[in-house]
């Protein structure tokens, strides 16, 4: 009996040695962060927002290509899209592949904004509100030193 005490007071020795140390919920001692993976984040960060600001500019139904159709009761609707730019997130990770050792994830909403007005001289900028949101989600390849 002695010595299943002495077994089991040096196994619950052992474990707390063993664990990790644990402060507000936050462990301490964890193996470092991978700095080529911390290294793409960024880079694929700086990517993704350039990548976001040319799909605004260039989308087929932007602000600047606003689709304005007239009415059967005479009124005129315009209606546009925008991403929205606060919803974008990003994600990266290691892929199995040795041709894209990583793989990239941008996920943002993209808005639609509508507005009615009698004449096509009444439209303003602030006249428009959201009358539909959808989500969006891409996928990217890191090859040969580039997001693409």
């Amino acid at each position: 009996m002695k010595s299943l005490v002495q077994v089991l007071t040096v196994t619950i020795i052992v474990f707390l040695f063993a664990m990790p140390a644990v402060s507000s919920g936050v462990v301490t001692s964890s193996p470092p962060a991978d700095n080529e993976l911390m290294v793409r984040l960024a880079e694929f960060e700086t990517f993704a927002r350039s990548k976001v600001r040319q799909l605004n500019q260039n989308h087929k139904n932007s602000q600047s290509h606003m689709k304005i159709t007239q009415q059967k009761d005479g009124t005129y609707r315009a209606r546009y899209h925008k991403i929205d730019d606060s919803t974008m997130k990003v994600k990266v990770r290691r892929s199995q592949s040795n041709s894209a050792p990583y793989v990239g994830i941008i996920s943002y909403r993209e808005q639609i904004f509508e507005s009615s007005a009698s004449a096509l001289e009444e439209f303003e900028n602030d006249m428009f509100a959201v009358v539909e949101v959808i989500p969006n989600r891409h996928i990217f390849s890191f090859r040969k030193g580039a997001w693409n």
